[in-house]
């Protein structure tokens, strides 16, 4: 379904056919370019800046602003988003619902999955918008990129079936010269039993760690550590077992051990886990937490020993602190280290 007509009516003012199709047109040239961009902190940053237009007062970065007016104007010339700051986020939000829409593949490492996880991570620490209209399109956005996400992190792990390899032809040319297809007969085979074994490990690997009841960050047991520190510290070494980006299985291992589940906020979280903090923010202190800490506002706390942003006071279970530090982390991972082939 086009929701722009829809979302278009953020500005509270009604608009026309020519206003709808000038930013229909508009979207799509900017999700086909941010669709190209392959580095992937700047994947983030540009989630970052979407996420930011989508939020708080709607009050969009510059950098954005102009480049969603350059391509507003070139169907509509008369546009400047100085005017009509809101815009911004419905073309930039509409452009991201674009690049998230198509079915993800079993690589689970693609633009697409990076934009995912990052506009996930960024507007689940937003609070709610009192505008109903604003948070439907900010909704709209985050709904999907989480289920993107989730059904991403399910493919990649799926096990393929081991074709048989191809019969084996040998020739012999006029100079004696012999030539076969072995390679291209076995190729498949050894693909796929690469694969599956290379998901097995991670499984194997992933599921030795759940057994320690250890904190290895820490280095005492997990019962020994309050809960809320106790979960962040699980989702984080949980996160340098993966090979892609989480499923909802490792989140569930994760969260193994809640019990009181109390809420609290980023404030109280960093009282809560007092000295420890050290131990599990110093691996962030630079890089992707500290560039982009509006998508890993957690291990950017962590880290720096401040909280910042609205989304700083607002009270999240333990549980939720802990899901979000697997997530931060393993995207975290995947950008610094790079994919690990399956």
């Amino acid at each position: 379904m086009d929701t722009i007509p829809v979302h278009m009516r953020i500005t509270g003012l009604t608009p026309s056919n020519e206003d709808v199709n000038s930013r229909r047109a508009a979207v799509s040239e900017l999700s086909t370019a941010w669709g190209k961009i392959k580095d992937a902190n700047q994947i983030v940053a540009k989630a970052a800046e979407i996420a930011q237009s989508l939020g708080g007062d709607g009050t969009p970065p510059t950098t954005l602003g102009a480049e969603v007016q350059s391509a507003v104007q070139n169907h509509a010339s008369a546009f400047l988003y100085s005017e009509s700051p809101l815009e911004v986020g419905v073309c930039a939000g509409m452009a991201a619902v674009s690049i998230l829409k198509p079915e993800p593949s079993a690589s689970g490492w693609t633009i697409a999955d990076v934009y995912s996880n990052a506009l996930w991570s960024a507007l689940a620490f937003q609070p709610p918008l009192q505008d109903g209209k604003r948070e439907a399109l900010r909704l709209e956005v985050l709904d999907l990129a989480q289920k993107r996400s989730v059904e991403s992190a399910n493919k990649t792990r799926e096990r393929v079936p081991v074709p048989e390899p191809l019969d084996l032809t040998v020739t012999i040319g006029e100079d004696n010269k012999v030539t076969t297809n072995f390679k291209k007969s076995v190729t498949g085979t050894i693909d796929a039993l690469r694969r599956n074994a290379a998901l097995d490990r991670e499984e194997l690997d992933f599921l030795w760690w759940a057994q320690l009841s250890r904190s290895r960050l820490l280095d005492r047991p997990l019962a020994g550590i309050a809960e809320a520190t106790r979960l962040i510290a699980s989702g984080i070494e949980a996160a340098s077992h993966l090979r892609r980006l989480p499923a909802e299985v490792h989140r569930d291992l994760v969260l193994r051990t809640v019990d009181d589940d109390s809420e609290l906020n980023l404030v109280e979280l960093l009282g809560v886990i007092g000295e420890d903090r050290g131990n599990l923010g110093c691996q962030f202190s630079n890089g992707p937490a500290v560039a982009h800490s509006s998508v890993f506002p957690l291990l950017h706390a962590l880290a720096a020993g401040t909280a910042t942003g609205a989304g700083a006071f607002v009270p999240r279970r333990a549980s939720t602190w802990g899901g979000r530090a697997l997530l931060e982390a393993a995207l975290i991972r995947m950008m610094t280290r790079g994919v690990t082939n399956l």
